[in-house]
C-alpha cells in the first residue's frame, strides 16, 4: 500500500506513517493507468519527494517498479479546489453528494477518500465539543443503497485513526442512530447515519448525531472545512483525484488501524424492542397486554429502504397482521419505486395492498425512515395537511390549548382546523430542523410545544427527544386506532372530517439564471414585499399575511367567499424562487399565478418562468371565472 513520509502517532500511542506536512494542496496523478495490471486495487510504494521550480513533485512507484508523477503547486492552489469540493457536499444540517458513477451528468463527487477524511474531522469534531481525549465511542449505520457498506467502512477508518471506538451497526435507521447515544446499553457520544433519504440510488450522505440531537448547519460546515484542511495536510487527496488513488487512502488507512476499535452490534434489535415496549405501555390493553395489536391489520411499504423491520420486528410481534405488506426486502435500487411516502407510486402501490387485504391501515416509510405517511382503511392518502391535523388532533388531546409548530407551506384549512381543536398554530419556515428548532425554542420560553412537524412527512414529537422519527410517529398513529377500538369510537379517519382542503394546491418553481443564486433571491423576494405594499399591482383581494418568516404569503380572496394564498420564497437548497399556491376553487390557481406573472414583468430578473406561463396556458379555460 501506499507509504506516506514522516511519521507520527495514533492516539493510542502506536506508530504509523504520516501524510505529507505543510500548508501544500493536494497531489493529482496526471497519468491516466492503462496497464491491465492497475485493473484492480492500485498498491503504491516509496514515494519520492522532489521540488521542480516552484512546485513539487512526487513520484509514487507502483509494485513493478511504474513511476506515477502528481504535482502540486508550492503556493497552495489545489487546496481551494479541494476545499470547495468538501464545501459542496454540504445540504443544510446534512452531507449528500452523488455516491456511484453511473450518470455521466452527475459525476461522482462523495467519494470513499472523502468519507475517510469526513470521519476523521467528525472525531475531531467530538473531541473538542467533549473536552475528551479518550474514550469517545460513535455508532456508524446506514440505509440498503449500494454504495453504503464502503462509505460506512471509509467513516469508520477515519474515525478510528483518530482513536475513536467504531460500533458498526449495518443495515439501521436515522431515528435508530439518535438512540444509540440514549439507550442505557448504548450511550454513544455520537452517531452516524449514512443515507441520502428518498433520493435516487446514485446519491448517499451522512447525518450526525450526539445525545443533545442532530447537528445543526455550522456544526458540517465546521466538519467539512477540518476534513478539507487534514486531507490538504496530507497531501494526497485531489478534489478531482483518480478513484485508485482516492480507495488506496481508505485501504492504507484500514490498514493501519487498531482492529480493537472497530465493532459491530446488531442494533435494529435493541431498538425494535424499545419501541415495542412503548406501544405496550401507552395501550395498556386491559385484555392481552403483550399483544395490543391484535386484530389489526396493517400494511407496511417502506419501498425497500431500511424500514422492513417496522413490520417484521415491531408490529408484527405486537400482534398486528402484517401479512400483507409489501416491498420490505431491503434493496439499494430501489425496483418498485421511489422510497417517499409523497411518491405517487409508493402511495398507489400502498393504496392497492391495503384495498386488496382490506387491512385497517397503510403505512408509507421513507428510506431511512425519518419521515412517514398513511392510508386509510378507504385507501385514501393521509398525507401533508392531513397528516399534520391527525398528528395535531392526538396531540391536543392531552395538551389542551398547545401550539402545534408547522413548515410555512401548509393550508389554510389546517390553520382553522388545529384553532378549532383550541390549539395555537405558528406556521414557521421549511427544513424539518428550522421547526424542530422553533419547537425547542418555545419549549424553552415556556410555551406548551407537543409537536413540531412539515408537510413533507417529517415529524417530530417533545416526548420522543425532539426527534424527527417516522416510525415513532406512525405508532402514536397507531396507539390512537387501537385506544379508539378500545374505547368503541369510530375510526381515525374521522378526527380528519372537520378539515377543509383546497380544491387545488401545488408547488411551482421559478429558475434562478444568475451566477450569483443567493442575491438574485433576495433581490426578488425584496421585490415583492415591496410589489405587495405598493398595492400588489392594483388588485385589492391580495393582502400579505400578518406573520411571515419565510418569504412572503399572500391571502387572496376570491369569489363565493372562499380564500386563496400563494407563498414565494427562494429554495432552501436549489436555485430556484419556489412558488406554493392554494385556491378553494377550480381554475383559482391558475388566476393567481397569471397576476403574479405581472410582477415578474415588471423587472428584469434574471430568472425562467417557463413552468409557470405553462401551467398558465394550459389551464387558462378553467380559470376565466376566477
Amino acid at each position: 500500500m501506499l507509504s506516506r513520509l514522516g511519521s507520527t502517532s495514533f492516539p493510542n500511542g502506536k506508530q504509523r506513517n504520516s501524510g505529507l506536512q505543510g500548508s501544500y494542496s493536494m497531489a493529482r496523478i496526471q497519468h491516466e493507468i492503462t496497464d491491465p495490471r492497475y485493473s484492480h486495487a492500485l498498491v503504491y510504494r516509496r514515494p519520492c519527494l522532489r521540488n521542480r521550480g516552484g512546485r513539487q513533485q512526487i513520484t509514487l512507484t507502483g509494485p513493478s517498479g511504474t513511476a506515477l508523477s502528481a504535482i502540486k503547486m508550492a503556493d497552495g492552489s489545489r487546496h481551494g479546489d479541494l476545499d470547495a469540493a468538501f464545501k459542496k457536499l454540504q445540504n443544510g444540517s446534512d452531507i449528500r453528494g452523488f455516491a456511484l458513477d453511473d450518470n455521466p451528468d452527475e459525476p461522482m463527487n462523495l467519494t470513499p477518500g472523502k468519507m475517510y477524511y469526513v470521519g476523521r474531522a467528525f472525531g475531531t469534531w467530538l473531541r473538542d465539543r467533549t473536552g475528551r481525549t479518550d474514550g469517545l465511542r460513535v455508532s456508524i449505520g446506514s440505509d440498503p443503497r449500494l454504495s453504503s457498506d464502503v462509505l460506512s467502512a471509509s467513516m469508520a477508518a477515519g474515525l478510528a485513526h483518530e482513536g475513536i471506538k467504531v460500533i458498526q451497526f449495518g443495515l439501521c435507521t436515522t431515528p435508530a442512530m439518535f438512540m444509540s447515544c440514549i439507550l442505557p446499553k448504548h450511550k454513544c457520544d455520537g452517531a452516524i447515519m449514512i443515507t441520502a433519504s428518498h433520493l435516487p440510488k446514485n446519491r448517499n450522505g451522512a447525518k450526525f448525531f450526539t445525545p443533545d440531537g442532530g447537528l445543526g448547519k455550522p456544526d458540517i460546515k465546521q466538519i467539512l472545512q477540518t476534513a478539507s484542511e487534514t486531507a490538504a495536510m496530507d497531501g494526497l487527496l485531489d478534489a478531482n483525484a483518480a478513484w485508485y488513488v482516492d480507495h488506496a487512502i481508505v485501504a492504507q488507512a484500514a490498514l493501519e488501524c487498531d482492529a480493537q476499535l472497530i465493532s459491530k452490534d446488531e442494533f435494529l434489535e435493541d431498538y425494535a424492542a424499545y419501541l415495542r415496549g412503548i406501544v405496550i405501555d401507552q395501550i395498556n390493553h386491559p385484555d392481552h397486554r403483550e399483544s395490543p395489536l391484535r386484530g389489526l391489520s396493517i400494511v407496511v411499504n417502506p419501498g425497500n429502504g431500511s424500514g422492513g423491520f417496522f413490520a417484521t420486528k415491531i408490529l408484527g410481534p405486537l400482534g398486528a397482521d402484517v401479512s400483507g405488506s409489501i416491498n420490505l426486502e431491503p434493496d439499494g435500487t430501489f425496483p418498485a419505486h421511489k422510497p417517499n411516502p409523497e411518491d405517487a407510486a409508493a402511495v398507489d402501490a400502498t393504496k392497492q395492498a391495503v384495498l386488496e387485504t382490506r387491512a385497517d391501515l397503510g403505512i408509507m416509510l421513507d428510506t431511512d425512515v425519518d419521515r412517514s405517511g398513511f392510508i386509510d382503511r378507504n385507501g385514501r392518502p393521509i398525507n401533508r395537511n392531513k397528516y399534520i391535523a391527525l398528528a395535531a388532533a392526538i396531540a391536543l388531546k392531552t395538551h389542551p390549548g398547545a401550539t402545534i409548530v408547522t413548515d410555512s407551506c401548509t393550508s389554510n384549512g389546517l390553520k382553522t382546523f388545529i384553532e378549532s381543536l383550541g390549539g395555537r398554530h405558528f406556521r414557521f419556515k421549511k427544513g424539518y430542523k428550522n421547526i424542530i428548532d422553533k419547537g425547542i425554542q418555545l419549549n424553552e420560553e415556556g410555551i406548551d410545544c407537543p409537536l413540531m412537524m412539515e408537510t413533507s412527512g417529517h415529524g417530530a414529537l417533545r416526548e420522543n427527544y425532539f426527534l424527527d422519527d417516522g416510525a415513532y410517529g406512525a405508532l402514536k398513529i397507531v396507539i390512537e386506532a387501537v385506544r379508539r377500538r378500545i374505547e368503541g369510537e369510530p375510526d381515525i379517519s374521522v378526527l380528519l372530517e372537520d378539515l377543509q382542503e383546497a380544491k387545488e394546491a401545488m408547488e411551482i418553481r421559478v429558475k434562478i439564471l444568475a451566477d450569483d443564486v443567493q442575491s438574485e433571491g433576495i433581490k426578488i423576494t425584496e421585490a415583492f414585499k415591496e410589489w405587495l405594499d405598493a398595492g400588489a399591482g392594483g388588485n385589492d383581494s391580495w393582502s400579505l399575511e400578518p406573520e411571515n418568516y419565510e418569504g412572503w404569503r399572500v391571502n387572496i380572496a376570491e369569489k363565493g367567499g372562499t380564500y386563496g394564498w400563494l407563498l414565494l420564497r427562494p429554495s432552501l437548497h436549489d436555485p430556484d424562487i419556489v412558488i406554493n399556491v392554494e385556491s378553494e376553487q377550480v381554475g383559482g390557481m391558475a388566476t393567481h399565478l397569471q397576476h403574479l406573472m405581472s410582477f415578474f414583468n415588471q423587472h428584469s430578473f434574471s430568472v425562467s418562468t417557463n413552468l409557470v406561463t405553462t401551467y398558465i396556458t394550459d389551464n387558462s379555460s378553467s380559470s376565466k371565472n376566477h
